[in-house]
């Protein structure tokens, strides 16, 4: 079994930007351990300046069978990885942190598969590992592996450390145990004691623009916020998503064809007593954008001092400088006026990786890509985060820490199984972040078909609603799961009744996410003071017969529609659940 007692008799080493391994005389690893806490400083005793690329806090070959099974977290949102260490798969749509981002990989990382700052091992019939960063203020964490061989790192991004100079590295952790939940929530605690997490007094709701509404239109955006003060207050909120921007780095100007200044919309929103909700997306820039054009000493820039794209998934988008004193002011003045102007108390940040990629040249030399991301959000915070909800998107997961109140965990959901199956895998292996790091949302709610049409590259783009009946049920069961925010991606003057009802259950089921009985996530179970929550999924092509055990005698009812189903006692039988289908069930003890 693979626990701190092995990983503590594992080699470290200093890997250097010229691709040599620097002698144990030039620096020194100091490592320092507490109980399972392992803190790192790293020391040049050289009589001169080393640039290193990482640090590699332990590496060998593991107790660990090839077939081990593992789930690894990705850099950033629309990334994760399981299987097992000698056949790693990608969980979601986007592929591979590095291929989706374009990141070279260089001689060190190669031939190994990695995955970023939490790694959780599951060899058969024994006891899961679960090793993790507990911090990330400054640098990276990364693990690589190749059937049982295996190295955490931390990436030092060829930085120079002076003669006699040190640095700190990030806090590492490793923890063991049978109980798969118990070791997450042992590590949100490890981590929350290094970054504690913003709290919100409530769990935001809402509706989103994005999902049934191409092209924006601020008539549009009224006609919505209007259905939602008469038909569903309770969502309180309309976010109106990207798209109003005249270009990505233009956030306080609208497009010409929105109809009207934002200003304006966001005043008509709220006259119909309703919130408006805004959206930036920080660190992207399109050339055609103002900020582009007159400052171009904004951005991130390669060795000649040109703007920099190399990495990244649009070839169009250039990325700002946290570390850049005047990017900081200009994202303050943006978060200002639209706090102090448009009234926005609730702020998406989207697309949030492009603030913290690797490579490029920063204003600041000295400073990391973790440490300039961080500036650069931290500026928006400090502006509006007192009295405002602050939520991350599209984030690096672990820069983000302790900076946000809510964070989105999936991918953007469409009305196919494909996507719905999809994010519900995503979510729930991050289920246990709800209300321990931040606030998840796991994307909008759709309940109604809508094909939506959209134009890409100058072609018509056509969306179909193919989810049958049994998919919604799912979806619906998912939201219920996650715990988190609600928000709806339906438009609001024309969803039924019966899905206004669904919405207003939703509302009451948020704050607590569950807790599933095993990986293949059929059963999770959301445990309240009164009662508990089953959330029940049949991920199969045809029906499915699920038992479910019970700790006790219940009465059960359907939570959307109130039915009693009977009263169980040790086990609970689903019968004959339909393909692609999920139920959520409430459980009332009875004494």
């Amino acid at each position: 079994m693979l626990n701190e007692n092995h990983i503590k008799g594992l080699h470290s080493c200093v890997r250097l930007s010229d691709g040599t391994i620097a002698s144990e005389n030039e620096v020194v690893v100091e490592k320092s351990w507490d109980g399972n806490l392992l803190k790192t400083r790293v020391v040049n005793n050289s009589n001169k300046a080393l640039k290193i690329k990482e640090v590699v806090l332990f590496s060998g070959n593991m107790p660990l069978r090839p077939d081990t099974k593992f789930y690894g977290e990705g850099y950033q949102m629309l990334c994760q990885y399981s299987g097992t260490l000698s056949s790693p798969q990608v969980i979601g749509a986007y592929g591979t942190d590095w291929d989706f981002f374009r990141i070279p990989k260089n001689a060190f990382n190669e031939n190994l598969w990695t995955v970023y700052n939490l790694l959780l091992l599951s060899p058969e019939d024994q006891a899961h590992t679960l090793l993790a960063f507990t911090s990330c203020n400054r640098f990276s964490g990364e693990f690589r592996f190749k059937d049982n061989y295996m190295e955490a790192v931390m990436d030092t991004e060829d930085l120079l450390l002076e003669s006699g100079q040190s640095w700190e590295l990030e806090e590492f952790t490793v923890l063991c145990g049978m109980d798969r939940n118990r070791l997450f929530s042992a590590l949100a605690e490890g981590i929350n004691r290094n970054h504690p997490p913003r709290v919100y007094p409530e769990i935001p709701s809402g509706w989103c623009s994005y999902y049934c509404m191409r092209r924006m239109t601020a008539e549009a955006l009224i006609e919505n916020a209007y259905a939602m003060a008469q038909r569903i207050p309770e969502l309180k909120r309309i976010q109106i998503d990207g798209g109003y921007e005249a270009y990505n780095g233009d956030w306080l100007t609208a497009r010409p064809s929105l109809g009207a200044d934002m200003n304006t919309i966001c005043n008509g929103i709220r006259k119909m007593g309703v919130e408006p909700a805004g959206y930036i997306s920080p660190f992207i820039v399109e050339t055609e954008s103002t900020v582009f054009k007159e400052h171009p000493d904004w951005l991130v820039k390669d060795e000649q001092g040109n703007p920099y794209n190399e990495i990244g998934h649009n070839r169009k988008w250039y990325m700002m400088d946290g570390s850049h004193p005047e990017v900081q002011n200009y994202f303050r003045h943006i978060a200002k006026v639209m706090h102090d102007q448009w009234g926005i108390r609730y702020f998406k940040l989207d697309f949030l990786a492009y603030g913290a990629l690797p490579g490029g040249c920063r204003y600041d030399k000295n400073v990391t890509r973790i440490e300039a991301f961080r500036m650069g959000i931290k500026a928006i915070v400090d502006e509006v985060g007192h009295d405002s909800f602050i939520l991350g998107c599209n984030a690096p997961f672990w820069p983000i820490l302790g900076l946000i109140h809510g964070n989105r965990v999936t991918n953007d959901i469409l009305r196919d199984w494909k996507h719905v199956s999809g994010n519900a895998r995503e979510l729930f292996w991050r289920n246990w972040q709800n209300s321990t790091l931040w606030v998840n949302d796991p994307d909008c709610i759709v309940l109604e078909k809508l094909d939506l049409f959209g134009i890409r590259n100058g072609e018509v783009i056509e969306r179909k609603s193919s989810l049958t009946d049994d998919e919604f049920e799912f979806h619906k069961a998912f939201i219920a799961a996650s715990g988190g925010m609600i928000l709806s991606g339906d438009r609001l003057p024309h969803i039924s009744e019966k899905n206004i009802g669904v919405l207003k259950k939703l509302l009451l089921a948020t704050g607590v996410a569950a807790a599933f009985d095993d990986t293949s996530f059929t059963v999770g179970r959301i445990h309240k003071e009164d009662c508990m929550m089953l959330c029940v999924f049949n991920w199969e092509e045809s029906l499915r017969d699920i038992e479910i055990s019970l700790n006790g005698c219940y009465q059960v009812f359907d939570f959307w529609t109130d039915e009693e189903m009977g009263t169980f006692t040790d086990k609970l039988d689903v019968r004959k659940m339909g393909p692609h289908s999920g139920r959520v069930l409430v459980c009332k003890p009875v004494q």
